[in-house]
């Protein structure tokens, strides 16, 4: 539809009606000041110090969240994927034309405007690819922290492992000492000595063995850190003993609403749902709004508001286009419950991992090493006495020796599984759950 009028000849002013209005506040609405998405709060001024003698797990992982590249690079994703909803659902530019000559001059501007219903649905895709993007910068962030967790845990593993053997190797040194004093008064033999020398020698060859894998995880620590893999680090501090509240069934519910990568594949399918209601709607036309203005010094000055329509007119495309928006629907749908299966068989076995790690450590805590002690030094006050073998005061010294590895060795594995329950459910235990903050707000 068209319509036009003329113009007294030489006149000059002209007014734009219905698009001189218009084209102002597509302008203020196309704004990124208008609306435009919260960004992440700025990092710390300076990260934490890593120069103590022992550092906590805590200082670590505020460390990691603020320098590992992985982190990083999610979180600038994220924010890229906000601007996103801007570019996607803005208008596009206006067109000008302008004609001079010597009797006749034009001037035309066009808006392309799709169909208003088209515009919000693109702007909802790209909320729920910015939602998406959000919570797998979440999940990466969480599992950077679950693999810092782990590799801090075996951190402690070789350094509680190398006090206990500096302790044997002391213990040992002892007996060799006994060993030789008595072999010098004629009332021991000489392989006892050798004993006792050799089971130093076999501590030092796994003292050894404990600092060469320090050193590789420390490596690791640096590297989730971002830091140059030749700086030390300090030791391990054992956090506190984990106690789990929940039961299963408790837990696989709370992963199915807190768990990241469920919640960026919920993202997804809402997104391919937008989708496949937008690829339905190119049926629907889209309009061309103008403006045109003709100054001739023959026939005067006239104008015209062109509007014109595009024409869905070629199923070969728009009926690809539907089947395929359903088609990757059906896709996301099963990474959704791809994602809830992995979750699934994670958090049971996590708990159980877990579970087993826990009664095992207090077993050899409460149990085997008080009972492989008091063994060892029936033994050693024995032979001392000469009244026992050193046979069966090495024997019990390995007991004693092999239930302190153990009970490092659980307690690690313990700690590790937690870590991995916290990282499959999506929530940190020692922060109150959602259903207890919301009885606290209320």
């Amino acid at each position: 539809m068209e319509q036009g009028s003329k113009m007294e000849p030489g006149r000059k002013s002209f007014r734009f009606g219905f698009l001189g209005l218009a084209l102002p506040f597509l302008f203020f609405l196309g704004s990124p000041a208008f609306g435009a998405e919260p960004e992440a709060p700025p990092p710390p001024a300076a990260p934490p110090s890593l120069e103590l003698e022992a550092v906590p797990l805590e200082i670590l992982i505020r460390y990691a969240k603020r320098e590992n590249p992985e982190i990083l690079s999610a979180k600038a994703e994220w924010l890229a994927a906000t601007k996103r909803i801007w570019i996607d659902s803005s208008l596009p530019d206006p067109m000008v034309r302008i004609a001079p000559g010597d009797m006749e001059k034009e001037f035309e501007v066009s808006q392309e405007i799709p169909f208003p219903v088209k515009l919000a649905g693109r702007r909802k895709m790209a909320r729920q690819e910015a939602e998406r993007a959000r919570f797998r910068y979440l999940a990466v962030e969480r599992d950077v922290v679950n693999r810092l967790n782990k590799a801090y845990y075996d951190l402690y593993f070789t350094d509680a492992s190398i006090a206990v053997i500096e302790e044997i190797k002391a213990l040992l040194k002892r007996f060799e000492s006994v060993a030789q004093a008595r072999y010098s008064n004629l009332t021991g033999a000489q392989r006892d000595v050798a004993k006792a020398q050799a089971e130093v020698s076999m501590s030092l060859e796994r003292l050894y063995g404990l600092k060469q894998q320090r050193e590789s995880t420390a490596a690791l620590i640096n590297a989730l850190l971002n830091r140059d893999p030749m700086e030390p680090m300090a030791k391990a501090v054992l956090p506190g003993k984990p106690v789990l509240k929940l039961t299963l069934v408790e837990l696989v519910n709370l992963a199915v609403q807190n768990r990241q990568e469920i919640q960026a594949a919920e993202a997804a399918v809402a997104k391919s749902g937008v989708a496949k209601r937008l690829a339905k709607l190119a049926y629907l036309p889209d309009v061309n709004v103008g403006f045109e203005y003709t100054r001739s010094d023959k026939e005067g000055n006239s104008w015209m508001i062109p509007i014109r329509f595009n024409v869905p007119l070629w199923q070969n495309r728009i009926i690809p286009e539907i089947q395929e928006a359903k088609q990757l629907e059906e896709a996301r749908k099963a990474d959704l419950l791809r994602a809830k299966n992995e979750t699934f068989f994670e958090v049971k076995d996590s708990f159980y991992r877990f579970d087993s790690a826990a009664k095992i450590a207090d077993l050899y805590e409460l149990a085997v090493i008080p009972q492989a002690q008091l063994a060892l030094k029936s033994d050693q006050a024995g032979y001392e006495a000469s009244k026992t073998d050193f046979l069966n005061l090495l024997d019990s010294e390995r007991i004693y020796f092999n239930a302190k590895l153990s009970h490092v060795q659980f307690t690690t594995e313990a700690l590790k599984a937690h870590a991995d329950l916290v990282r499959a459910t999506g929530l940190d235990f020692e922060k109150p759950l959602p259903e207890e903050s919301e009885k606290s707000n209320g």
